[in-house]
């Protein structure tokens, strides 16, 4: 699913973003700091500029560097729009909510990775409106251009940091979605992804993220199905596991998911989409699987992949001589948050 930004209108500064990612409306911060929320209305649309003091005031009731919140928007490079991988409908203030820290941790990881950030290896491929090449078409070419071989890919989020994406693993203060994320011009790619799923599914929703980083600058009416089409050919490749799929059992099934660290319902899915399962089969092993209570807790434990690449440049600089207060200066983040969201909770 899609989301247009709200916060990228021209003069508009982050105060609004940074409100909004805290999970507050304008009437809550006005009561928090007893600034008029007419007041905030100008003040967030570029209107008016705060002083010093009502900054500071601001400031301290979001828990933000008094710089972030005067940030013109225009300085972060919004992408226009967000694409997340949800399993049930969220409330457009959630939805909102998730899209503003999307926006605030570009600015965190920026600061963050600074000169160290890994080379972009990436491109945008848009589907092309003739139809010529499909997502799988799409997804052959990534795995090329990444150097993933026909094979399990062991080690997905590391390809992806490897190639320039950043990969922040954080609690998203939803089970109803799974992941997000945007690539604004002049910024890495940038996928959030909720810690609250089991590995098996966290690995489907990153490669469905890359798919819409890749394929999907604006919104299509066929965007969901087509990043799941993406997502299952670059971590089940036809070419490789066809023959594998043909007699599927349970057993095999729960085999199949240790080798190739997706869930027992993909590889089912996949089967079925490659023709080696018939309709009356799917209906059957799908009835089996609700009656072994797998629908909603599978076996078998796919290892749970742990981004690494700010994890590392945080160690780098601590190394050379910098502080967390540095790093969380450079982060556009008080220290108390950057240890909270970066550095394990403690300092």
């Amino acid at each position: 699913m899609s989301l247009l930004s709200a916060f990228d209108e021209p003069g508009r500064i982050m105060l609004g973003t940074v409100r909004v990612a805290r999970g507050l409306t304008q009437h809550d911060l006005a009561q928090a700091t007893k600034i008029s929320q007419g007041l905030l209305s100008k003040a967030e649309s570029g209107v008016v500029a705060l002083d010093e003091e009502r900054l500071a005031v601001l400031a301290e009731a979001l828990g933000a560097p008094q710089d972030l919140i005067s940030m013109p928007v225009s300085e972060v490079g919004s992408s226009p729009y967000v694409f997340h991988r949800k399993r049930s409908t969220l409330p457009v203030s959630k939805v909102n909510q998730l899209r503003a820290e999307l926006d605030l941790t570009h600015v965190q990881v920026a600061g963050i990775l600074g000169r160290r950030a890994p080379q972009l290896r990436l491109e945008r491929i848009p589907l092309p409106e003739d139809g010529f090449d499909s997502p799988e078409d799409i997804a052959r070419q990534i795995r090329s251009a990444l150097g993933v071989p026909e094979a399990p890919v062991l080690h997905l989020a590391r390809a992806l940091e490897d190639a320039g994406v950043v990969v922040v693993t954080r609690p998203l203060g939803s089970t109803r979605i799974d992941a997000i994320v945007s690539w604004p011009t002049g910024r890495s790619p940038l996928v959030l992804l909720g810690d609250h799923a089991p590995a098996d599914r966290q690995r489907f929703s990153l490669a469905h993220e890359l798919a819409h980083a890749v394929m999907h600058q604006v919104p299509t009416e066929e965007q969901e199905s087509e990043a799941d089409r993406f997502a299952s050919e670059f971590l089940m490749p036809a070419a490789a596991i066809r023959p594998q799929l043909e007699a599927l059992t349970i057993p095999k099934l729960a085999k199949l998911k240790a080798t190739w660290g997706v869930s027992m319902a993909a590889l089912l899915r996949r089967g079925r989409d490659l023709g080696l399962v018939n309709d009356a089969q799917y209906r059957q092993l799908n009835v089996e699987l609700s009656r072994a209570g797998y629908r909603t807790n599978e076996p078998v434990e796919v290892p749970r992949e742990n981004p690494t690449l700010l994890p590392r440049v945080i160690q780098e600089r601590l190394v050379s001589g910098e502080t967390i207060s540095d790093i969380a200066q450079s982060a556009s983040m008080t220290e108390r948050e950057f240890i909270e969201l970066y550095a394990g909770g403690t300092a």
